[in-house]
């Protein structure tokens, strides 16, 4: 009994308790130290991996949207990463001032797969649109047609122009207004035409005793002045392929033409118009106007 009251007790118990305190005490540094160095290692590697992504889809071209994806991108990876480190760095500390870690890291393990279970919907759709973002398979503002899976109201796909494009979902409105809302993983196949100037075609049917030649002639003679005259937005003049098709009735004459996709119906109705006031101008009879 009279060992507690003694000057060495006391004098050793102190003594050891601060040697302990200290060896735990720098053991807390040293982690604090290696989660900061950790921390940032990693946010600059983020930050310069996904510049460099994004920059290679793009020759090298930042524009403020894209800026703006890289933006986003950081900050949901660096949480991810710092949910991550901060969690090792408790479990790490606990284990160095000697407390058992084994039910945390067993009952965080087993949350994590509820989690996992219950959220992988929401996970598959964030994944796929992180991918859709570094690949840069569309963008704010572009004309795209996007497929969903089998058996949902997109099968068949849905056109338009892109609204929003985040992690979880995408948002295109169509030509007649109407946004339609679809998760990322749903999302089977990207058709994106605004990267280039699209090709298609018009037909216009005249009677089969017209001169072939004489009709081509005013077709590409519409088709040049159109290209030249901006309000028309035709990247190429309008010409002549020649004979689609005839028969007794009718002979059909295939006309391309190369727009922009959103603006390619409207250009080509402006198209038809200017063509057919042209050719009954010249006198040249149509059947039944233009198809």
């Amino acid at each position: 009994m009279n060992t507690y009251f003694s000057f060495e007790f006391w004098r050793d118990f102190w003594r050891a308790t601060a040697e302990s305190a200290a060896a735990r005490g720098l053991r807390l540094v040293t982690i604090l130290i290696l989660y900061w160095v950790t921390r940032s290692v990693l946010h600059r590697i983020i930050d310069a991996t996904l510049h460099r992504l994004i920059a290679r889809q793009n020759d090298g071209i930042i524009t403020e949207e894209r800026a703006n994806r890289i933006r986003t991108l950081q900050g949901v990876v660096k949480n991810l990463v710092g949910y991550v480190l901060v969690f090792v760095m408790i479990i790490m500390m606990l284990h160095a001032v000697s407390v058992d870690v084994t039910g945390i890291i067993t009952t965080a393990s087993v949350g994590g797969l509820a989690v996992g279970i219950g959220a992988q919907r929401i996970v598959r759709d964030v994944i796929a649109g992180f991918f859709f973002i570094v690949e840069d398979q569309y963008a704010v503002g572009e004309y795209v047609c996007i497929y969903g899976a089998a058996g949902t109201l997109t099968a068949q796909g849905v056109t338009g122009t892109v609204v929003e494009v985040g992690l979880r979902i995408t948002q295109i409105r169509d030509e007649q207004g109407r946004l339609w809302t679809l998760a990322n993983g749903d999302i089977t196949a990207v058709l994106n035409p605004s990267r280039s100037p699209q090709e298609s075609w018009i037909e216009i049917n005249i009677l089969p005793t017209a001169d072939v030649k004489h009709v081509e002639e005013v077709i590409n003679a519409v088709g040049l002045a159109m290209s030249e005259d901006p309000d028309f937005q035709l990247i190429k003049p309008a010409v002549s392929l020649g004979v689609a098709s005839f028969d007794p009735t009718r002979t059909v004459i295939r006309v391309s033409t190369v727009a922009e996709p959103r603006s390619m119906s409207a250009v080509q109705l402006r198209l038809r118009e200017a063509i057919r006031t042209k050719l009954l101008e010249e006198g040249i009879a149509l059947t039944s106007d233009v198809a």
